[in-house]
């Protein structure tokens, strides 16, 4: 009797879904499993069952799963054999050998050797039995949705995910990170997903960024900012996507420190950088300063630095003189660095008063008593402001710069 390769259902769906999702060796794998030869002339050894088996941690809000195979020699024309002839017969414990997955691989003799990045791509896409979609996204509610815990993935193929420990996956945060992404900054979103819809991965994408090559050579370009992933495929899925959506750079490393040096995704018109390369460049985003927002800010790890330039409010990935806050607070506020006048829209240094220098000396009045604010007052939203900052009953442009820059340190 020929014994050919046997798999369970489960082993079968893991690697058709991680095949699916990207993973060579998976495919290779599927291509033997399927030939209709002897075991013997695929595997290694005796071995001619195999299954896997699902190992459990518990990482607090979700569980860490890695995926073990288990390997057994069945001799089915045995007449000792108690299921006889039949090859999805109980698999005792007592006749199973665990094997890691690179020693799984290395049974199949038709295929090659494999880098240890593919064997580390495949045991993390054999921890997720599902197929995965990543979609660019940009409405207010998208973004909501990949930020609030309550929709991520309840397993991840590491106890660190990177996802599940966002400090913005609480309500109140991610809502603050919604309208500021969609209302502020006007960015969108790649989101991975699986078939139930549960949150895999993230990351924000800016399409309206300024690279500086030199400080008068600015050049258009679009990012993909860093990585929250539940699976270390997942965010190889992303940055996939990303790539092929045409956008041109992504973070070189994903992590919040640093923050000038990125890889080139997709050439850049009339730059002599290739797909591939590692380059460390100054970037700027204008942001839409007067368009509705509520309050707050997330924390940015690229973009961590808020700048007012020739009345333009910009995000930038460095510090200088033109910075007025960071954003790297995990309250979901901005932290102030200076100050902006209500008036004239100049940035000062100092805390006890709203107005620059020139715009104090010209509006107050010292008397015996202190400082008096000339002029009358006017109602705005139920508070009461000089009314010099209106004009018509409106805020002049200054003034409503001002107020909008007030909500970012609004948690």
């Amino acid at each position: 009797m020929i014994m050919k390769l046997n798999v369970s259902n489960e082993l079968k769906s893991r690697l058709v879904h991680a095949a699916e999702n990207g993973s060579v060796i998976a495919k290779g794998i599927l291509s033997e499993v399927k030939k209709n030869v002897p075991v013997e002339e695929i595997i290694r050894g005796t071995c001619n069952c195999f299954s896997t088996k699902r190992k459990r941690t518990e990482a607090g809000t979700f569980k860490k799963i890695r995926i073990v195979f288990t390997a057994c020699s069945k001799d089915l024309a045995h007449p000792s054999f108690p299921d006889r002839n039949n090859p999805q017969a109980p698999w005792f414990p007592e006749n199973r050998t665990d094997l890691e997955p690179s020693t799984f691989v290395e049974l199949f003799k038709n295929l090659p050797k494999y880098s240890p990045d593919e064997i580390n791509y495949f045991c993390s896409a054999l921890s997720l039995d599902s197929k995965v979609t990543v979609r660019l996204h940009e409405s207010m509610n998208d973004f909501m949705e990949a930020y609030l815990e309550s929709n991520y993935s309840p397993i991840s193929d590491s106890d660190t995910s990177s996802l599940h420990s966002s400090c913005m996956r609480y309500e109140d945060k991610a809502r603050n990170a919604a309208d500021f992404y969609t209302n502020f900054a006007g960015a969108k979103i790649l989101v991975a997903r699986d078939e139930s819809n549960n949150i895999l991965g993230r990351a924000v994408v800016w399409n309206e960024v300024t690279l500086w090559k030199s400080i008068n050579t600015p050049i258009a370009a679009s990012l993909l900012d860093r990585i929250y992933s539940s699976h270390a495929f997942v965010a190889e899925l992303i940055r996939k996507q990303a790539q092929e959506a045409g956008i041109l750079l992504r973070r070189r490393y994903n992590d919040y420190t640093h923050t000038t040096d990125f890889t080139v995704l997709n050439p850049i018109e009339g730059q002599e950088w290739a797909a591939g390369d590692n380059i460390q460049v100054s970037l700027t985003v204008k942001v839409p300063a007067c368009r509705w927002h509520k309050k707050g800010v997330p924390y940015l790890d690229t973009f961590y630095s808020l700048h007012l330039t020739d009345g333009n409010l910009e995000l930038r990935n460095t510090e200088g003189d033109t910075s007025i806050a960071t954003c790297r607070s995990t309250e979901g506020r901005a932290n102030r660095r200076k100050y902006v006048c209500p008036k004239c829209g100049k940035i000062h240094s100092f805390p006890d008063t709203a107005f620059c220098k020139n715009c104090q000396d010209m509006f107050y009045i010292s008397t015996v008593f202190g400082q008096v604010l000339k002029g009358t007052s006017a109602e705005y939203k139920g508070k009461k402001y000089p009314s010099f900052l209106f004009k018509k009953g409106r805020p002049v442009p200054e003034f409503r710069r001002y107020l909008q820059i007030e909500k970012l340190f609004i948690s």
